[in-house]
């Protein structure tokens, strides 16, 4: 019986090596690889699913893909399986691969190479036709499509247009992932307000519309085309028959499955006019329509007194770029400008904006004085037209010094017989000696203390001028004092973001909405750049010009954020997202 047991215990040890040890597939299976994809023939709403299977072995390098310009490549994950088929191991690992086509034509997906035991394995090429979708669906019998327009497709150089993207949807939607076609050197940019979500019957159809717009800057005269704008989402089918009598169904609810589609708009076209001769004198590319004011403190005062000018600017355009010199008062004033102060608000899809310029002014002589008035020359699109705004000339009375600064130490008298011709009336701090033996030899100091004594004036003096240097530079310089303070604005409005999430009371969309700008915020200032309305991959361009490692990574955090405010569906873990942007903040200020 103990040796009958004995081989029952050698036979399974034996079978559990067998089963067990990587080592035995090498002897039984060969390395094949194949490619496959889920159709051959698709539009370009369609994605196509390319499948690289490596069979014989799952410890390979991913595969080598041919290049494949006219696609967008995206990893779509990986998968294994093992098999026993008559005590026989079959291992397997698949790479998954999504395909979205940009262009239309057929296109042929070359060989896939894989490196496995010293040996490459190549998979055969696949012939892929891609077709413009079908026009025999209207509009309104589509499932899901997207609108995009522009307020006129004729504008001058400068001039605000407003640029709107809608995408309709019959059923649920997931996933979105937008991607704006928008040229910097062209045009620039600005957000219009967070995105729009409402209800639309088309042709009896109710559709879920989500929209989004711009308001977009043309920076050069000529004829555009603005390129089709693109969203990837997937479409949420139920796939269970309602007359169905499946019992547990209304336990388990509806099945459903996910359609990845991919939603082009159409193209745009825009014509971009300079602006006409006969500029007035002192006009800097103002465009809009604007009022300016001005306003004094007080109007009588007197010398060395303060009063404060304050310039108001407001209207639509770029209320951004205006700036205005210190008045013509040198001579009778002194003037201390103080940093201009600049509101934007949006209003009926137009940006409208306020900026407060202020002067301190302080009077140097009596008399009566006039402001001179300030003048804002401007292009108005409306009306094809220059024009100049203008304030009118405010009077000052200066009055002279009501108090006066008095020193007497030593004051005459008339002589008489009683009193000295000089009355003292105060001594000085140090006393005056008039007698010989009170003065004596100083004590000679050594030369470290002479040196000490002399150089420490020069030492304070280079210390005080660096200060100054750099309190002016912080004061003037805003490419220097949006650099300097980027992290701390950023981590201050993050610590902010982080109680909120903390307390639950933050929502999902505008969890990612605050987050994208001040992820947007802080790379704008640590770059100088205008406005936050710049896309995840103008990042990635932008900080990779700068020489930025995590350039790649702050895109598709960002595009993560943007899935987040634009699909008000989606719910994700907003901890971990605020974790990652906390500590990409932290790498991009290492590498700065």
């Amino acid at each position: 019986m103990k040796m009958f047991s004995g081989k029952i215990k050698k036979i399974v040890c034996l079978f559990l090596f067998l089963a067990l040890n990587p080592v035995s597939q090498s002897f039984g299976q060969d390395i094949s690889v194949t490619a496959t994809v889920d159709k051959n023939r698709l539009t370009l709403e369609d994605v196509l699913q390319l499948s690289i299977i490596i069979q014989g072995t799952q410890n390979t390098p991913p595969p080598e893909l041919s290049s494949l310009p006219d696609f967008r490549v995206v990893s779509a994950g990986t998968s294994s399986s093992t098999q026993y088929i008559n005590t026989q191991r079959s291992v397997s690992i698949t790479y998954n691969y999504r395909l979205t086509p940009m262009n239309t034509g057929t296109f042929v997906i070359g060989p896939a190479r894989v490196r496995a035991n010293g040996k490459t394995y190549s998979t055969q090429p696949i012939t892929i036709a891609v077709q413009k979708p079908s026009n025999r669906e209207t509009a309104g019998n589509r499932t899901a499509f997207v609108v995009t327009t522009l307020s006129s497709n004729k504008a001058y150089v400068g001039e605000q247009l407003v640029y709107t993207f809608r995408v309709f949807h019959r059923i649920d939607a997931k996933n979105l992932n937008l991607s704006l076609p928008f040229d910097k050197t062209r045009f620039h940019k600005e957000e219009l307000g967070e995105p729009k979500s409402y209800n639309k019957i088309i042709n009896g159809l109710q559709y879920h519309v989500q929209e989004l717009s711009l308001a977009l800057f043309p920076l050069k005269k000529g004829q555009y085309e603005i390129p089709s704008s693109i969203i990837e989402l997937d479409l949420i089918h139920s796939t269970q028959n309602r007359s169905s009598r499946d019992p547990f169904s209304q336990f388990f609810g509806r099945r459903t499955r996910a359609e990845h589609k991919v939603l082009r708009s159409q193209p745009l076209s825009i014509e971009v006019l300079p602006l006409p001769d006969g500029a007035p004198e002192g006009f800097e590319n103002i465009i809009g329509q604007f009022n300016i004011s001005a306003e004094l403190g007080k109007n009588d005062l007197e010398v060395g007194d303060t009063t404060t000018l304050t310039l108001t600017v407001s209207g639509k355009g770029n209320v951004r770029d205006i700036s205005f010199e210190e008045p013509a008062l040198k001579g009778y004033f002194k003037i201390y400008p103080d940093k201009p102060e600049f509101h934007q608000t949006i209003r009926n899809n137009e940006i409208m904006g306020e900026k407060v310029f202020k002067f301190a002014l302080v009077p140097l002589e009596a008399g009566s004085r006039t402001l001179p008035k300030f003048s804002l020359p401007f292009f108005d699109p409306g009306k094809a037209q220059y024009r100049v705004a203008q304030t009118p000339p405010i009077p000052l009375n200066i009055k002279p010094s009501a108090t006066k600064e008095k020193l007497n130490l030593v004051q005459s008298r008339q002589q008489d017989a009683q009193a000295p011709e000089i009355e003292i009336l105060g001594r000085d701090i140090f006393p005056i000696y008039t007698e010989l033996d009170k003065f004596q030899n100083a004590r000679s100091h050594s030369s470290a203390f002479l040196g000490i004594s002399f150089g420490s004036p020069v030492i304070l003096f280079i210390l005080s001028a660096f200060i100054i240097k750099q309190q002016k530079r912080m004061k003037y310089d805003v490419a220097f004092y949006r650099r300097r303070n980027a992290y701390k604005n950023a981590n201050q409005r993050l610590k902010k973001m982080s109680a909120l999430e903390h307390s639950g009371l933050s929502a999902p969309k505008e969890f990612g909405r605050e987050l994208s700008e001040i992820l947007r915020e802080y790379i704008g200032n640590k770059l100088n750049l205008q406005g936050k309305a710049i896309t995840a991959e103008e990042v990635e361009i932008r900080l990779k010009e700068a020489d930025y490692e995590s350039a790649e990574v702050t895109r598709k955090l960002l595009e993560r954020c943007e899935t987040l405010q634009f699909a008000p569906t989606t719910r994700g873990s907003t901890k971990e997202l605020l974790g990652e942007s906390e500590n990409l903040i932290k790498l991009l200020e290492k590498q700065s």
